[in-house]
């Protein structure tokens, strides 16, 4: 019960300060109500962007490979990781395009996400310069940096074997034979015919095996592109019939010599 003092004071609250207290306490009610209603809506956002991204509206419908010719599209979309109906929002391409890139023939690969729910995989293949055998006997092709990329073929157009190194598993990378590798990418076409070995010294010399016959001493693996160089303008300009060697240590003055015929 309210005593004779409560109401007497309340009865003495000047009416302008009541009005004033009413105020105040309707605009915190409104504030209140418009901080539920931004957080509402914030919520109602985020909920609605997490559905987005898991609805049919932005995931992934197809994959299109660009770019590869050894390498089969199908093994490329697998290697990727990504599937059809994957979150394109979600999606990690920088892992996607590594994994790719694994394979032996890839050099490059970019991952590309569209909007229309298309994954557009760019990649680029490394050529092949010469075989390596493995340690039983099987050739397999390399690139310029050694890396082994598939077994030999017989419509590949490489002729040109690495004698005294060992070939890996398909993806691995063939050791010590940097400079052999950089003759083998710098022999011509019609040199690749003719070209059969690259054979590396114990002191890191050089010797090519011709075929039919002969050998082409390249001495040290210094001014390679300028031998290689003079040994396409000898191969072109001379009779290699009863062919020895041809030395062209010294590029300038390639020297031939050939084999003495019997009488």
């Amino acid at each position: 019960m309210t005593s004779t003092l409560e109401r007497e004071r309340s009865s003495a609250v000047d009416p302008r300060i009541a009005a004033r207290r009413e105020a105040v306490e309707a605009d915190r009610r409104r504030i209140r109500v418009r901080r539920w209603a931004v957080l509402a809506a914030a919520i109602g956002l985020l909920v609605g962007a997490w559905y987005l991204t898991r609805t049919p509206l932005l995931d992934v419908d197809r994959i299109e490979v660009v770019g590869a010719v050894q390498t089969p599209i199908d093994a490329i979309a697998e290697t990727t990781g990504i599937r059809p109906g994957a979150a394109l929002l979600e999606l990690d391409r920088a892992a996607a395009a590594a994994r790719v890139r694994a394979l032996p023939w890839i050099d490059t690969a970019v991952v590309e996400r569209n909007w229309d729910g298309r994954i557009v995989i760019s990649v680029t293949e490394r050529d092949m310069v010469a075989i390596v055998d493995d340690d039983s006997g099987v050739g397999w092709l390399v690139d310029a940096s050694g890396r082994v990329l598939a077994e030999d073929g017989t419509m590949d157009g490489i002729d040109t074997r690495i004698v005294g190194a060992v070939a890996g598993a398909p993806g691995s990378t063939v050791s010590g034979i940097d400079d052999a590798l950089r003759v083998a990418a710098l022999l011509s076409p019609g040199m690749r015919s003719r070209v059969a070995t690259i054979a590396i010294g114990p002191d890191g010399s050089l010797t090519l095996g011709l075929r039919p016959q002969g050998t082409v001493v390249l001495g040290p693996p210094t001014d390679l592109a300028a031998k290689v160089t003079s040994l396409r303008t000898v191969m072109a300009q001379v009779d290699q019939r009863d062919l020895a060697s041809i030395n062209v240590v010294n590029p300038g003055t390639p020297v031939v010599v050939r084999t003495p015929r019997t009488p």
